[in-house]
């Protein structure tokens, strides 16, 4: 089976193919980013999770995740619960360049949900409402947001995120992410495929865009045939082969380990390029764990990880792994 549509649209911007890297905190920085983009087969790239509170105290960290340097089209994914704050952050980002504004109500870390941002605003819909609506009025590009099944397992069997789902098409966003599971799941169990489904079915005027437990190319491609949601959105698999969603669109590519080597020293290229040393090798280090998954002797080079400071070490250790 090949994909079986080329593109879907968030408000004006075309997302050409229609498949997603999912933010992910701490990681889809701009130079991954960069990174997966020179890879191809991805029609939007997301920012990390950028809090609207740190953006409006005007924190260098967060003004830094900004950084788009030509990514096109790009959505910027902001997490609180002020709607005040929201607005401003998010013009911020509209000025910063980004084509879209995301709002995360998916994320299931404690220190974001304990001050009320992420996937606790399923736990008030009013507040949420408030929210969203505000980022909307706040900014000219399109607004979307990614969310969670519920709270917990009652709220979903309650099928609650069917009346968020009406809320978002009242207050004006032109695009939804489900990840199926619920924040009392964490990243456990399975991603209930069925709720993208029944999403789909609500008839919204707005795109569904699935996300979870896309490991495989097969599975994107299942996932639309079983929900018929209109873009895949795709993570953690990302990590260990940066090449799915070439795999998704192109039947039968294949990746040698040469290629993989490669990749992972020009990410580490690209890190170096925009911040120092010492950050660009923590940075790998973290991520050339994933990369080398599946390598040959891909064992040894994750334990040499930690005794590396240098970089021009580590892409020697990197290099030595064509020959091993």
């Amino acid at each position: 089976m090949t994909f079986p549509y080329s593109t879907f649209q968030i408000g004006s911007i075309v997302i050409d193919p229609p498949l997603i890297m999912a933010p992910l905190h701490e990681i889809t920085d701009q130079p991954f980013r960069q990174m997966i983009r020179e890879v191809g087969g991805v029609g939007l790239t997301v920012s990390e999770m950028i809090s609207s509170e740190a953006l409006v105290r005007h924190a260098w960290k967060a003004e830094r995740m900004m950084i788009t340097e030509g990514e096109r089209p790009c959505a910027m994914q902001l997490a609180g619960c002020d709607p005040a704050h929201l607005a401003e952050a998010a013009r911020m980002t509209e000025a910063a360049g980004a084509d879209i504004v995301d709002l995360n109500m998916g994320c299931p870390a404690s220190n974001v949900t304990k001050g009320g941002a992420g996937s606790a605003l399923l736990r008030d819909i009013r507040l949420a409402e408030a929210c969203v609506a505000a980022i909307v009025k706040a900014v000219k590009v399109p607004v979307t947001v990614k969310m969670r099944a519920g709270w917990d397992n009652s709220q979903k069997e309650r099928a609650e995120y069917l009346d968020f789902l009406k809320m978002f098409e009242t207050v004006g966003i032109q695009a939804l992410t489900i990840h199926p599971r619920t924040r009392s799941q964490q990243y456990q169990g399975r991603a209930d495929w069925s709720l993208i489904a029944k999403a789909v079915a609500a008839g919204t005027s707005y795109p569904i865009i699935g996300n979870g437990d896309v490991v495989t190319a097969e599975d994107a491609l299942r996932m639309v045939r079983e929900t018929g949601c209109h873009g895949v959105m795709i993570g953690r698999a990302a990590l260990t082969n940066p090449w799915i969603f070439r795999q998704v669109l192109e039947s039968g590519f294949t990746v040698t380990e040469a290629q993989r080597i490669d990749l992972c020293v020009r990410f580490f290229g690209l890190l170096l390029e925009i911040l120092d040393e010492r950050e660009a090798v923590h940075k790998i280090k973290k991520i050339g764990g994933w990369f080398t998954k599946g390598i040959r002797n891909g064992a040894h080079f994750r334990q040499r990880l930690n005794h590396i400071h240098e970089a021009d070490e580590l892409i020697r250790e990197l290099e030595a792994l064509k020959s091993l």
